[in-house]
């Protein structure tokens, strides 16, 4: 079952803290925002974005084994509140409700979701793409060593090259 989500093209990687804080720093969240991770892992990054930056959290996750370990750390990181964590697949999910969108995904399968996902995003969202660029869209804002991309929706119906 762990070796499932490598399937759907979302392998799993553990990041450091750091990193995760590097993330959400570079995602500028902010308190009370919806932080949306889609292949959420063990659910450190949520995690994260609610003990240290104040938001809240939801999540989707193929893999049941990480699902309850993600639920857990939630519980025990006392953040079981505003931590959701769904088990499904990531296509599949709804993430309009969110304000920063998270993906640590394979070119692949971000060609499988976009461009049909942004016809869900809020016309405000920010999107944040960690290792992997989305293909043919030019990012508002880049890291200094080109890791972590930051898009943009435009006027709610495009972000760069798709429509």
């Amino acid at each position: 079952m762990v070796v499932l989500p490598i399937f759907f093209g979302a392998p799993w990687h553990p990041l450091l803290p750091r990193t995760i804080q590097r993330i959400l720093r570079f995602a500028e969240v902010r308190p009370g925002e919806n932080f949306c991770d889609l292949g959420c892992g063990e659910g450190r990054v949520l995690i994260t974005a609610t003990k240290q930056f104040s938001a809240n959290a939801i999540g989707v996750e193929i893999d049941p084994l990480k699902v309850f370990f993600a639920r857990l750390w939630a519980r025990i990181n006392r953040v079981g509140d505003r931590v959701v964590i769904t088990r499904g697949n990531l296509f599949d999910f709804d993430p309009s409700s969110a304000d920063v969108l998270y993906l640590y995904l394979t070119h692949q399968a971000m060609d499988k979701l976009f461009p049909e996902i942004l016809k869900k995003l809020k016309p405000s969202v920010r999107i944040v793409s960690y290792r992997f660029c989305l293909r043919g869209m030019d990012p508002q804002k880049v890291s200094e060593d080109r890791a972590l991309f930051l898009y943009q929706l435009n006027k709610g119906n495009k972000i760069n090259n798709y429509q």
